[in-house]
C-alpha cells in the first residue's frame, strides 16, 4: 500500500468527518432556530389572546359606563317628566288633561326608543356585528351628542372586511386615543380618517388639543398608565405600525397602519 494511497485515504476520512460535523452543525442550528421561532410564535399567540380579552373587557366596561350615564342623565329625566305629568293631570279639566296625556305618550315612546338603543349598546359583540367602520361612526356620534366637542369620521376608500379579533383591538385603540383627547388633551375638535392604500388599512386620528412631547412620553417607562406604550403593545400583537405626531400647543396625530 503506497504512502500516497494512505495519505489520500486519511484525507478522505478527515473530509468525510468534517462534512458530517458540518451537517450536524447545520441540523442543530436549524433545530434551535425552529424551536426559538416556535416559542416566539406561541408567546405571540398568548399575547394576542391576552390583549384580545383585555380589549373586550375594556369595551364592555366603557359600554356599561355609557349605559349608566344614559340611565341617569337621559332615561331618568324622561321618567321624571312622565311621573310629573301623571301626578299633575287634572281629570276635571278635560282639555289640559288631554294635552298632558298626549305629551306623556310621546315621552313614553321616546323612552322605549332609548331603551332599545341601550339594549343594542349592551351587546358585547357589537363591533363584530356592525363592523369596525360603523362602530367608529357610533363613537363619533356619542362625542357630538355631548355638545362640548366636535368630531368627524370619514371613510375615504372601499375598505375590505377586517377580521373580528383585529377589529376589536383596533376599536379599543381608537377608544383609548379618543379618551386621551377628551380627558387630557383639552381638545375641542377630533377627526378620524380611514384609508385603504396598497393593501394596507390606515387610520388617522387627529385632535386640536394642547399636544405633548412624544419622545419624553415614550421614554417615561415608570409611568404605568402610559397610554402611548399601551397602544404600542396592542399594535405589535396585531402586526400593526403606530406613529405619534405631536408638539406642545399644536395638537396630536396618531396613525395606525396594518396590512389586510
Amino acid at each position: 500500500m503506497s504512502p500516497n494511497f494512505i495519505s489520500d485515504l486519511i484525507s478522505t476520512i478527515i473530509t468525510f468527518f468534517v462534512f458530517l460535523l458540518l451537517v450536524f452543525f447545520i441540523v442543530i442550528t436549524l433545530a434551535v432556530r425552529y424551536r426559538k421561532r416556535k416559542k416566539e410564535n406561541e408567546l405571540m399567540r398568548v399575547s394576542f389572546a391576552e390583549q384580545l380579552l383585555q380589549s373586550q373587557l375594556e369595551i364592555r366596561e366603557q359600554t356599561l359606563q355609557h349605559v349608566s350615564r344614559e340611565l341617569h342623565d337621559n332615561l331618568g329625566q324622561v321618567a321624571s317628566l312622565i311621573k310629573i305629568n301623571l301626578n299633575t293631570i287634572q281629570v276635571h279639566k278635560p282639555e289640559p288633561a288631554a294635552m298632558k296625556l298626549a305629551n306623556t305618550k310621546d315621552l313614553v315612546k321616546q323612552m322605549i326608543m332609548d331603551i332599545k338603543l341601550l339594549s343594542t349598546s349592551l351587546n358585547g359583540d357589537k363591533v363584530n356585528k356592525i363592523g369596525l367602520m360603523k362602530a367608529m361612526e357610533n363613537e363619533v356620534e356619542k362625542i357630538n351628542k355631548t355638545g362640548v366637542f366636535t368630531s368627524r369620521f370619514t371613510q375615504h376608500d372601499n375598505i375590505p372586511p377586517i377580521n373580528d379579533e383585529k377589529s376589536i383591538i383596533i376599536f379599543r385603540m381608537v377608544q383609548e386615543i379618543l379618551n386621551n383627547a377628551l380627558k387630557h388633551a383639552e381638545a375641542k375638535e377630533i377627526t378620524i380618517d380611514a384609508y385603504y392604500q396598497k393593501n394596507t388599512f390606515i387610520l388617522t386620528i387627529k385632535d386640536d388639543g394642547k399636544g405633548f412631547d412624544v419622545a419624553a412620553k415614550l421614554a417615561d417607562i415608570n409611568d404605568q398608565g402610559n397610554g402611548l406604550i399601551n397602544l404600542e403593545k396592542r399594535a405589535r400583537v396585531i402586526n400593526a405600525d403606530i406613529k405619534f405626531n405631536s408638539w406642545p400647543g399644536k395638537g396630536s396625530e396618531t396613525i395606525i397602519s396594518t396590512a389586510l
